[in-house]
């Protein structure tokens, strides 16, 4: 058995089933139009069997060694990235309200490229217009409030 893809495959089956049950409450719509419940029932769906999937190539998969290499974790160059991006998640969750969309958002998508071993300029130059890119989009376009923080006092 193979614990990581068992392990992972679980792990989104119940986030899916999680989302899905924290849909349940949403608002239906009359003469069966499709209610803001839909997106998230679909992708609560598709984790939930892509995960189970995975679970049960998980099992059947046979491990060279049994060994787990929890110990190795930390060298593992695709672990450190998933903190990394867990990190930013936080630090954007933790920091909008203060800081501010703009700042915030294109600070983290930097600090993301740097580690993935982008250029210094080319990571700036990208997390600058990609941020203002997706500020217009939300805030301009489509209405979004998103907050200004220190940018505007």
């Amino acid at each position: 058995m193979k614990v990581s893809d068992t392990v992972v495959g679980a792990g989104f089956v119940a986030a899916g089933a999680l989302i899905f049950s924290g849909t349940l409450g949403y608002p239906t719509l009359e003469a069966g139009h499709p209610g803001p419940s839909l997106f998230p029932r679909l992708l609560a769906g598709l984790m939930a069997v892509f995960g189970g999937f995975l679970s049960v190539q998980g099992i059947r998969a046979r491990d060279e060694t049994d060994e787990v290499a929890w110990l190795q974790l930390h060298r593992n160059p695709g672990f450190i990235n998933a903190m990394v991006i867990l990190a930013g998640v936080l630090a954007y969750i933790l920091l909008v309200e203060r800081v501010g969309f703009l700042l915030i958002g294109a600070l983290i998508i930097f600090v993301i490229m740097w580690r993935l071993q982008v250029r210094l300029l080319t990571a700036a130059v990208v997390a600058i217009a990609f941020n203002t890119l997706v500020y217009f989009l939300f805030a301009k376009i489509l209405r979004v409030p998103l907050s200004l923080g220190l940018l505007w006092f």
